[in-house]
């Protein structure tokens, strides 16, 4: 393929990607985004815990003369938002090769494949301090639908004994604190934990419609994710009711930093403060574990969660954007 940038002509080839670009991929990704590195084996976990029968996931490497490998075009299904029709993209190049045209080189391939595909709407995310990318996509009719915020705690400067009072207010109403390890130690079924999170997940504000994951597909991405940390799967109980949730990862890359994952209750529990609860023995477990940091993500209309969010500490930092491509008229 030929690709034209600025005077020059440069020949890019694509090919399918492989399991041994896995280290390339990580290596580009990192270097684009230097405070979210992924690791590995993180990665190709991930990808690999994906149910194919369903969902679309399929990568493609570029390369220039050489051969060397100079970014990745990603087209995939969106899991908890599935459409046959809508799909996820990402472009990935190489730091050291931008404004050489292989971005846009990328993109015309995977247009290739939405239109493959008969598409209606392309998504794609994007960090709120790279103008550059954005314009990259406003160029192409891509245009802003929503924005994450990022926040981060630092454990060693918070003093959990000032929140007490929630954990105490919680248990005085009969809520009781478990974690992911010892429902596994008492041989129940994790099923309501499975059907508690689609719940909290789906009342999160999103872009698209909200579809439930199957207990196996979460149970593949979740409960046998290698970055599962069993006893920060904090989890709120009603008797033996299953009503909330706080979830945090660990990080191969970051290993005394944590990602927060869901948090949320059931609506009937919501109001009481057990949200904040919840976040407390999630902070109480990592200060106890010598982590130094979560990080947590949040849709900016969440204004339930960024006032806990606050009100613990946490600090935001810079967001992401999420962005639409409308492709046909029934989209």
């Amino acid at each position: 393929m030929q690709v034209r940038a600025g005077t020059l002509s440069t020949s890019l080839e694509f090919r399918d990607f492989h399991i041994d670009d896995y280290a390339r991929l990580v290596e580009i990704y990192n270097s684009n985004y230097p405070d979210s590195p992924v690791s590995v084996s993180e990665q190709r976990t991930f990808d690999e815990s994906i149910d194919k029968s369903k969902f679309l996931l399929k990568r493609f490497a570029s390369l220039d003369p050489t051969g060397r490998v100079v970014g990745f075009g990603r087209i995939g299904h969106e899991l908890d938002q599935f459409h046959q029709r809508k799909f996820v993209i990402s472009i990935l190049v190489d730091p050291s090769d931008h404004g050489k045209g292989f971005g846009s080189a990328i993109y015309q391939k995977i247009e290739e494949e939405l239109d493959n595909r008969e598409a209606i709407l392309a998504l794609t995310t994007i960090k709120e301090d790279l103008p550059r990318q954005r314009d990259f996509f406003v160029h192409r009719g891509f245009r802003e639908v929503m924005r994450i915020w990022e926040s981060r705690l630092d454990l060693n400067r918070i003093d959990t004994k000032n929140f007490q009072a929630y954990i105490k207010r919680a248990e005085k109403e009969g809520i009781s604190f478990t974690d992911l390890a010892e429902e596994r130690l008492r041989g129940g079924s994790l099923r309501g934990l499975h059907e508690l999170v689609q719940l909290i997940v789906g009342d999160m504000p999103r872009d698209g419609v909200f579809k439930p994951l199957s207990y196996e597909q979460y149970e593949s991405l979740m409960f046998d994710s290698p970055r599962l940390l069993p006893e920060g799967y904090i989890i709120a109980k009603h008797g033996p009711e299953f009503v909330g949730v706080s979830i945090v990862l660990k990080n191969e890359r970051e290993p005394r930093i944590l990602s927060q994952d869901d948090t949320g209750v059931r609506r009937e529990y919501r109001g009481r403060g057990i949200a904040t609860a919840l976040k407390l023995k999630v902070i109480e477990f990592g200060q106890r574990n010598g982590y130094e940091m979560i990080k947590t993500m949040n849709d900016s209309t969440n204004a339930a969660m960024l006032a806990v969010n606050t009100k613990l500490g946490f600090k935001r930092q810079v967001g992401w954007i999420r962005m639409q491509k409308p492709l046909r008229p029934d989209a």
